[in-house]
């Protein structure tokens, strides 16, 4: 044979041994290595036949409602609308690919609007929740100074009204059902010098017990956090500015032994680089070579001159914004108030001075000189034991306007990298989004902030992300998301995002598991329906077409064992497995006709051919040829009506589109492909290259110039 043909070969009995290998159950192998292989791969079965586990979502539509009970109508929105595009919302964002054959359908209990989402049990359960309830909602935020002032005042007025009267608890509860920025914290019996803020440290044991700080406080809420029962520390929450208003509930004198800690005062020079945490893109230093080459001279300058000049040093060649008005002095500070590296540093010197290397931090390169150190000791003290109440307004809100921009303008999000390689979030808008953002970027350049220039804030589910300045108006569609990105990160927060958010919060109610609507007798009788049709189909080519048939009867076999490897092995990366549901056995059913009819196509083709005297090599090559625009626009028809039902039907239409579109490119491959290389290897063999054993028509005449030479002769 020559090496198409050999070619040939490799291709059927390669599509051939796939298809008996997939086809095969795999407990027929027993229990050896091709056994374990055979059974990773599974058909995976639908809701309707196999169960599986249903989700009940709530959607919490009590925004909605208030907007509509307010005194402006044309505030008014249509709940019907939200709940639905809540379910659309839900389906794009559990089943992606749409051949999952997942269900998420609306529910009402009482005047409760639910979202049932019904997921066989190939589907990852866990991981549908949290995609469920992922908030990708997409905010920009502009910087308002005056906006802060503003609710201080307002605060002011509520102060007011509790040291007049007013119920602390009371008040409370209404501002938290009100507000969505309020913090609570209540402290119970705790030393005065614990409380992280000495100012209003000293303000709580200045006061009275059972009454209220007469002043609205700039502070810090603490971190919150439970022990688990294995030892583990869970953080609740982190520390937030708020405006403050504090009720001291306790104050009382006591003597306590105090352990004073160690502590240290020093002064540095940071060399920060690109790249370093908290550095600008605008850094003075270019490269993290460039900035500890600097940092390392600077150093043996200061110890050729001395460190009587060190703040002077500092405000030249530190790149910490506050060192201009501190001279990079840190005052004085306990272990773990800086990074570990520095702490590291400073509190390993036995004397004071200056540190003979520069020490590296995620900030950068730092020049330390260490002014004082303080041992720990322990001494008796009178102090003060205080509990008290704080009620906060979240200051980084309070500073921050919501703009019109936000994800109904964003076209897509990608993932790409800065000049030095750090991973970030690429934005797109469409043309009413890059209006907007030009518009808020020009608006917030011209204002002027506490640290000169203000900020664009962008919020993703609810969370700041970055908050960079804004010098300049910025004209385009595009705008970038940085922040401490992996790839991995920014990829999970641009694929959000092009999801989209939902348009009102939803929150699992129930999860219980749910029998299969049809169960393993349905499916049985499916299954043995269908063998039943391909038998048929098999034996009714073989009576019309011969051996030519029974060549077809091959290539549907084949057809039918590749289409169960496709259901078995298709990968999670397009959306996989397909779920095999009633509906999609109807839609294989189907494509099975559609295989057949290539092959009926095909033949009459070739006896066309043979009835006009060519050869039978040349016939079933034309035959092939002239039939494939037919077969081609034929399933080109099928194929577009299943995108149609594809694209705009249920899970349930879904599952059976998507199993005829597999099957109609399949059946195009098996009629024209595997047909045309095993008909071309039968006719190498010569007693089967013969018309009427295989099209049951007879062989053509000899070729007309051979027949008028021998009548020449005869004569």
């Amino acid at each position: 044979m020559d090496k198409k043909s050999w070619s040939r070969l490799g291709l059927v009995g390669g599509m051939l041994l796939i298809a008996v290998f997939f086809s095969i159950p795999s407990h027929y192998f027993g229990d050896n290595w091709l056994g374990r292989q055979a059974q990773k791969f599974k058909v995976t079965l639908g809701l309707d036949l196999a169960g599986g586990t249903e989700l009940d979502y709530k959607i919490d539509l009590s925004d909605a409602i208030a907007q509509n009970n307010d005194d402006d109508p044309r505030n008014n929105v249509n709940l019907n609308n939200i709940a639905e595009s809540v379910r659309d919302a839900l389906e794009k964002r559990v089943n992606p690919a749409g051949v999952g054959e997942i269900v998420v359908k609306r529910s009402q209990v009482d005047d409760e609007q639910h979202v049932l989402i019904q997921m066989p049990p190939s589907s990852n359960v866990e991981q549908a929740k949290q995609d469920a309830s992922r908030d990708n909602r997409l905010e920009f935020f502009e910087e308002v100074p005056e906006l802060a002032e503003a609710k201080k005042e307002e605060i002011r007025g509520i102060l007011t009204k509790l040291q007049n009267g007013a119920d602390w608890d009371k008040t409370v509860e209404k501002l938290k059902s009100n507000e969505k920025d309020i913090i609570t914290q209540s402290f119970e019996k705790r030393w005065a010098d614990s409380i992280h803020d000495p100012k209003i440290a000293e303000k709580i044991t200045s006061a009275k017990a059972g009454t209220i700080i007469p002043e609205v406080l700039d502070t810090q809420t603490e971190m919150e956090y439970t022990m688990g029962e294995d030892g583990s520390l869970q953080v609740n929450s982190l520390p937030k500015q708020v405006l403050a208003i504090i009720k001291v509930t306790e104050n009382k004198e006591k003597s306590r032994e105090k352990k004073v800690e160690p502590s240290v005062k020093a002064e540095h020079i940071l060399f920060a680089y690109p790249g370093a945490m908290r550095a600008g893109d605008d850094v003075k230093y270019k490269s993290e070579e460039e900035a500890k080459t600097e940092a390392e001279r600077v150093l043996q300058q200061l110890k050729d001159e001395g460190t009587e000049n060190f703040a002077e040093f500092a405000k030249k060649y530190s790149t910490e914004s506050a060192a201009q008005t501190t001279g990079g002095d840190l005052g004085e500070f306990t272990p773990g108030k800086m990074v570990k590296e520095f702490d590291d540093e400073v509190f390993s010197v036995e004397e004071p001075g200056l540190i003979d290397h520069v020490v590296k931090t995620p900030f950068g390169y730092h020049i330390i000189n260490v002014l004082e150190k303080k041992e720990g000791t322990t001494e008796t003290v009178q102090d003060r034991e205080v509990s008290y109440e704080l009620l906060g307004w979240d200051k980084s809100n309070a500073l921050w306007k919501k703009t019109e921009l936000g994800g109904k303008q964003l076209e897509n999000a990608t993932v790409g990298f800065n000049d030095a390689g750090q991973p970030l979030v690429n934005l797109l808008f469409n043309d009413e989004g890059g209006d907007l953002f030009a518009e808020i970027t020009g608006r917030v350049a011209e204002r002027k902030c506490d640290g000169g220039v203000c900020r664009l804030g962008i919020k993703v589910g609810g969370q700041w992300i970055t908050q960079p300045t804004v010098r300049k108006k910025i004209i385009g569609r595009q705008a970038q998301i940085t922040g401490n990105f992996t790839f991995e990160s920014a990829k999970k927060l641009a694929d959000g995002l092009n999801l989209g958010a939902i348009d009102a919060p939803v929150k699992l109610s129930g999860q219980l598991t749910i029998e299969p609507s049809l169960g393993q007798d349905q499916l049985k009788k499916s299954l043995k329906a269908g063998a039943f049709g391909l038998i048929a189909t098999m034996i009714f080519m073989i009576i019309m077409y011969n051996f030519a048939g029974f060549i077809a009867a091959i290539a549907l076999a084949m057809y039918a064992g590749l289409y169960i490897a496709i259901l078995k092995v298709w990968p999670e990366s397009f959306g996989g497995p397909i779920v095999l549901s009633l509906a999609g056995i109807a839609g294989i059913a189907l494509s099975i006709g559609l295989a057949v009819d290539g092959n009926i196509l095909i033949f009459e083709r070739i006896k066309e051919e043979l009835a006009k005297k060519r050869s039978l090599a040349e016939s079933i090559e034309l035959g092939f040829d002239r039939a494939w625009t037919a077969i081609y626009d034929s399933n080109m028809t099928t194929l577009i009506t299943c995108l149609i039902l594809f694209n705009l039907g249920s899970a349930m239409i879904k599952g059976f589109a998507i199993t005829l579109i597999v099957g109609t490119l399949l059946s195009m491959f098996t009629a024209v492909t595997l047909s045309r290389n095993i008909l071309r290897l039968i006719i190498r063999i010569k007693s089967f290259n013969n018309a009427k054993l295989l099209f049951g028509h007879k062989n053509p005449a000899a070729p007309r110039k051979a027949v008028a030479k021998k009548s020449k002769t005869k004569k």
